[in-house]
């Protein structure tokens, strides 16, 4: 490890808004507020100290920085939920839940706005400001034991796409409830939808390439695979793209630095790792820029921003017409990694049978299972639709959750395990 002296200083100015509806018109509002300061200093142990404030001019006591005062000037424009005019916004949303009549459901409005300054001993400050509006639909149906979740998020406004959401709302529960009792046996092409899809390549390979689980041993991949074939020849990652709304209000990472590339993956060849300024030193190598934490009273860590799959050279449909049996995952729930057992499992909330290359019998909720490794490198086929994801992906890592984004082409992957049955 090389050796190095870290000092830096983060200020948090953070509200959240949280309301629901339910199906029983019970309604719940929420708002917290957090104001606070994180101080870090490393070299061969990390120190950290967090102090709650009541607002950000009291951090002057704590810190001196000749920028200080300018980057204090917050304005703060009183983002918030109206309850009233969520309901009359998203009166289409609650009119086909209504028509559907679900044994239950409940729709979940949230605005989470966080303001943050990170001063390093020696640099200019920096700032981020990131704001996220989301709506999240959970319904139980009849003879059906887990609630159904569909959502749409935004970084722009609480305006979402009604007429898309009702539709994407009715087209799940349809799917839901016609499902067939499939049972597959063997290892079967599953072929992720553009947008969401790449949520699965997040937490299979996004986790795989975090710092700290390569320092520890115990992702399947190490720094000695940088350079080598990874994945299928057909496939390139990053982690960044400036025509993404998700990075209009983040200028650097949770530690004031950003990755000198952006590319994970280049044609199937690691190129880089997600790393923090910790962990570049502990590794010895040039990854930084990618140190997250949910709130100033968390400790930060080697987390994704973004990943991204690149088009291809496929149109979506030659995908679906190459596979004689396999399945179209269309809604994507929560995963997990298994480093242990080099496992990973991810829930499709919404999945068709693919027979003799035609779209067939509905599945409803599945699961897709398989070897890490082994699916990294059986893509067979990325079509050229890219798109973002609808806005509400998050990851859960070590107790803490943040906001993530994805985008990717429709794609085939091999080599992967379908059942009904969560674990590894």
């Amino acid at each position: 490890m090389n050796d190095f002296i870290f000092n830096a200083d983060l200020l948090e100015y953070h509200n959240s808004w949280y309301f629901s509806i339910d199906s029983r018109d019970q309604r719940e509002y929420l708002l917290k507020k957090k104001r606070g300061l994180l101080q870090r200093h490393f070299n061969a142990h990390r120190l950290s100290k967090s102090i709650e404030l009541n607002n950000l001019q009291d951090a002057k006591q704590h810190i001196s920085h000749p920028r200080l005062t300018s980057l204090l000037k917050y304005q703060n424009d009183e983002i918030s939920l109206n309850p009233s005019r969520l309901l009359r916004e998203n009166e289409p949303v609650l009119n086909a839940l209504r028509e559907i009549n679900p044994q239950e459901w409940k729709v979940i409005f949230r605005t989470s706005d966080t303001y943050r300054v990170i001063l390093e001993k020696g640099l200019k400050g920096k700032k981020n400001h990131f704001t996220h509006y989301s709506i999240l639909v959970k319904i139980r149906l009849k003879d059906h034991r887990q609630f159904i979740e569909i959502g749409e998020g935004s970084v722009t406004s609480p305006k979402f796409n009604q007429s898309g959401l009702s539709q994407r709302i009715k087209k799940i529960v349809e799917n839901h409830i016609h499902s067939k009792p499939v049972r597959f046996t063997g290892k079967i092409p599953v072929i992720l939808n553009a947008g969401d899809g790449a949520i699965i390549f997040h937490e299979l390979l996004g986790h795989s390439l975090e710092a700290d689980y390569i320092c520890q041993h115990q992702s399947p991949l190490s720094i000695d695979d940088i350079g080598k074939q990874i994945m299928s020849k057909n496939i390139t990652i990053t982690t960044h793209d400036d025509a993404d709304s998700f990075f209009k209000g983040i200028t650097c990472d949770d530690e004031g630095h950003s990755p000198e590339s952006h590319i994970l993956v280049e044609k199937g060849i690691l190129r880089h790792v997600i790393s923090d300024y910790f962990y570049m030193n502990r590794l010895n190598i040039k990854d930084s820029g990618h140190s997250r934490l949910e709130d100033f009273t968390k400790k930060p860590m080697p987390r994704m921003f973004a990943l991204y799959v690149k088009p291809g050279e496929y149109h979506p449909d030659e995908l679906i017409a190459s596979t004689k049996y396999g399945v179209y995952a269309l809604e994507f729930g929560e995963g997990k990694v298994n480093f242990e057992k080099n496992l990973f499992y991810f829930h499709i909330r919404e999945a068709w049978i693919i027979k003799d290359g035609k779209l067939s019998e509905p599945l409803g909720s599945i699961i897709v299972k398989g070897n890490i490794l082994d699916v990294l490198k059986s893509v067979e086929m990325v079509a050229n639709d890219f798109r973002y994801d609808k806005g509400i992906s998050y990851c859960f890592k070590n107790g803490q959750t943040l906001n993530v984004r994805v985008g990717q082409p429709t794609v085939k992957i091999n080599n992967l395990y379908v059942t009904r049955e969560f674990g590894f």
